[in-house]
């Protein structure tokens, strides 16, 4: 007995022409979440690129544009809210599509705990440094994940405008933090982290700073899940994705930059702190230090905001097209939001962060999250590379780039190689020691749910990405 899976176009399409370019680029850069990201993974980068650590920051840009190459190139050709999953199954059938999907999925559930651990612990210290008030962690994350869930449930044009409005003021506050921080080290100023014969340990220590530099991008790509709402999206999208990495990596560079100069080019103590770029802008702004504090604060909201708005539509996506359970693919009547993969998500994610985090400091554990729900989104960036030459090549020979299409994608492949590897490799602790097998464990029961949806519904390979943004406008 076969499934039809043909979608009912009035009760699943998203709702098409909500959003605008500058709509999709706020979300992309609120996904990056640049205070939050840089904050805590800055001390690393120093340390492993020494002074020069801007530009390990500039190669790991570089690198995700090679791999936003392949995500674009499809949202050109094919637009569709599964995005990667979408995209990966038109490439290589049925089970490698389901695969992608609970890959993805269960990736974006466990690294989104990242956000909701950091937003909760460093709202009760801010709390508790400047109020002088003792709150715990968990019911502020609590209530800061439902407050998102609703403006994403109320409409994606709703969400995307207050994720784009958190990061405009995260933005601003980062600007002021740097400012701050050069007027008071104003006779220290100089241009030595440009300067490549100062990478630490030369190609070695670029080594080690690279796979920590790329995942400052991560989640930059997500908006590509968003192109049925989009106007133009085979144009929109490829665009807002480019330009927010672009003016991303330059606001990572400028904060690495100025933290040198904050602790005169010293990457031995920069390396020992665990938010240097906070130390030198808590010091700098004096009595208005709270700035600080704020624009992490808002950098974790926008960054939740526009992760559960782009990731619940990729779930949404591989429901409606029976990759996921198909409840998954419901709708709200009245906004048109995926209601029931956002309350899947959101939940999950939040028991998750909860139980995982209880048992220590959310700010330190927090890493650990996110390195386990990274691993599965890092292996589908890699097969996104890999499907890239094999869908142009047999769809759209007459549109084949060697360069777009084939060399780029081997590079973007070759660049991911390292932070894979980086989180793999044997012989690390607990927990990290344990992460690959548990991942390992995931593609297994998802290729075991492939194989058994793809003989229910035989056409399933055929369906997969078969509702474009585009249609029926």
């Amino acid at each position: 007995m076969t499934e039809d899976i043909r979608p009912t176009v009035k009760s699943t399409r998203l709702r098409q022409n909500s959003l605008s370019t500058m709509d999709i680029l706020g979300v992309s850069l609120a996904d990056t979440a640049p205070a939050m990201s840089f904050f805590f993974s800055f001390a690393a980068i120093a340390a492993a690129a020494g002074v020069a650590s801007p530009l390990a920051i500039i190669v790991a840009a570089v690198a995700v544009l090679l791999k936003l190459n392949s995500l674009t190139e499809f949202t050109k050709v094919t637009p569709s809210s599964g995005s990667y999953v979408s995209y990966i199954g038109k490439a290589f059938g049925a089970i490698p599509g389901v695969m992608t999907a609970w890959a993805l999925s269960v990736g974006y559930i466990i690294a989104v705990g990242y956000v909701m651990a950091i937003m909760g612990g460093w709202t009760s210290l801010i709390l508790s440094k400047y109020v002088h008030i003792s709150v715990p962690w968990e019911p502020i994350t609590i209530v800061f994940v439902a407050l998102v869930s609703f403006l994403v449930y109320r409409g994606v044009k709703i969400s995307a405008r207050w994720a784009t409005i958190a990061f405009v003021f995260e933005l601003l506050l980062i600007i002021i933090s740097m400012v701050a921080i050069v007027i008071t080290n104003s006779s220290h100023i100089n241009f030595a982290s440009f300067e490549p014969s100062l990478v630490s340990r030369g190609i070695s220590g670029m080594g080690l700073a690279f796979p920590l530099a790329v995942f400052l991008f991560i989640g930059v790509g997500n908006p590509g899940a968003m192109v049925e709402e989009t106007r133009n999206a085979r144009r929109s999208v490829p665009r807002a994705i480019y330009i927010a990495t672009i003016s991303v990596a330059i606001i990572y560079v400028l904060m690495a930059w100025t933290t040198s100069i904050a602790f005169h080019n010293n990457a031995s103590t920069i390396g020992g702190l665990s938010a240097p770029f906070v130390t030198a802008a808590d010091k700098a702004l004096g009595p208005v230090s709270v700035l600080v504090y704020l624009a992490g604060l808002t950098s974790t909201f926008s960054s939740l905001i526009g992760a559960t708005t782009a990731q619940t539509r990729i779930i949404f996506s591989a429901g409606r097209e029976k990759l996921l359970p198909s409840v998954l693919g419901k709708l709200s009547d009245r906004y048109g939001t995926p209601v029931i993969s956002l309350i899947a998500y959101s939940v999950i994610a939040l028991i998750i962060t909860l139980l995982w985090a209880s048992h220590g400091n959310p700010l330190n554990i927090a890493g650990d999250i996110a390195t386990l729900g990274t691993i599965p989104i890092i292996l589908v960036y890699l097969a996104l590379n890999l499907a890239l030459p094999v869908y142009f090549f047999r769809e759209h020979r007459d549109k084949f780039s060697i360069l777009r299409h084939l060399i780029i994608p081997i590079l973007g492949v070759a660049a991911l190689v390292l932070p894979l590897w980086g989180m793999i490799k044997p012989g690390q602790p607990y927990p990290f020691n344990v992460f690959p097998w548990i991942v390992l464990a995931l593609l297994v029961v998802s290729f075991v749910f492939g194989v058994v949806r793809s003989r229910q519904i035989p056409d399933l390979g055929q369906k997969i990405g078969s509702v474009l943004a585009d249609d029926f406008e």
